[in-house]
């Protein structure tokens, strides 16, 4: 009996690949959300955390000032944040409907594969059943003779 090859194995190695890179790139972009997100909480953190420990009786109008400066570049680095977290998952959500796809396509390689190994088993199995009955009626013939 022959060994079965498939003969889109290399397609399906290569579809397998892509999925392989398309997970990592999934993972990649979760990684660098869960950065932004920290960085986020973080600048929340020093926000909160400024206003409560500022003001006092006897501030100087400067301090005022300086105070409020600090608390607009807060707010735009956060919105910075908000902005790229945003753009972020959506990268996040196209590379997952591009996993999927490239799941489907592995998958449908996976199902062909394997009618053809059972196609090629049932022909095996019709072969070997003809040469056993080839085998039993050259037997039979001689034992006549």
């Amino acid at each position: 009996m022959s060994k079965f090859v498939y003969k889109f194995e290399a397609i399906r190695q290569v579809k397998e690949s892509l999925e392989k890179k398309a997970q990592k790139e999934v993972a990649v972009i979760e990684l660098e959300i869960d950065k932004l997100n920290k960085e986020y909480n973080k600048i929340l953190e020093e926000e909160n955390s400024s206003r409560e420990k500022f003001f006092s009786k006897n501030t100087l109008i400067s301090e005022i000032k300086f105070k409020k400066n600090y608390e607009l570049y807060l707010a735009k680095m956060r919105s910075d944040l908000s902005e790229k977290i945003s753009k972020l998952n959506n990268q996040k959500e196209i590379k997952i409907s591009e996993l999927i796809q490239k799941s489907k396509e592995h998958k449908i390689f996976e199902s062909l594969e394997e009618t053809l190994h059972e196609n090629y088993n049932h022909e095996e199995k019709h072969k070997e059943k003809q040469f056993v009955d080839e085998l039993a009626t050259q037997k039979f013939v001689r034992q006549k003779k």
